[in-house]
C-alpha cells in the first residue's frame, strides 16, 4: 500500500489521505467479480465521503513476479502489462507537486510518499 498527499507531509491538518492499495497478481486475479466490484467501491471518493472517510483511493494488481531477463514488454501478458503501466503512473502521481506550490511549473518539485507492507 502506498500512502501519500498531505497526510504525509508537515501539514497540521491534512484535508484527506491518498492511498494505493497493491494487490499481488495471483490474489487479484483470484478475485470473483462480486469482490472486485466491492474492492472498486472503496476507490469512490464519494463512497468514501458518504460514509465520513477522507480517503482518495486507487487499486492497482501488480504484475506478476518475473526474473529480471524475462521482463520484455514483448513477453507481458495484457494484465501485466496494464499492472506495469498502472504501478508507474502512480508511482510517478504521488511524487509531483501540485503546480500552485510548485510555482506553476509542473513536475519541478517532488515530494515522497510512504509503502507501507502488510
Amino acid at each position: 500500500m502506498w500512502v501519500a498527499g498531505s497526510f504525509v507531509s508537515r501539514k497540521a491538518e491534512p484535508s484527506d489521505v491518498d492511498v494505493t492499495y497493491l494487490l499481488r497478481a495471483e490474489a487479484f486475479d483470484r478475485l470473483d467479480a462480486e469482490t472486485l466490484a466491492y474492492l472498486d467501491d472503496l476507490t469512490l471518493r464519494g463512497w468514501c465521503v458518504e460514509r465520513g472517510m477522507r480517503v482518495d483511493s486507487y487499486l492497482v494488481r501488480l504484475p506478476e513476479n518475473r526474473p529480471v531477463s524475462q521482463m520484455v514488454t514483448s513477453l507481458f501478458t495484457h494484465a501485466d502489462a496494464a499492472s506495469f503501466r498502472d504501478v508507474g503512473l502512480y508511482d510517478e502521481v504521488w511524487q509531483r507537486v501540485k503546480p500552485i506550490a510548485a510555482n506553476g511549473d509542473p513536475g519541478s518539485l517532488r515530494r515522497g510518499y510512504v509503502e507501507v507492507l502488510l
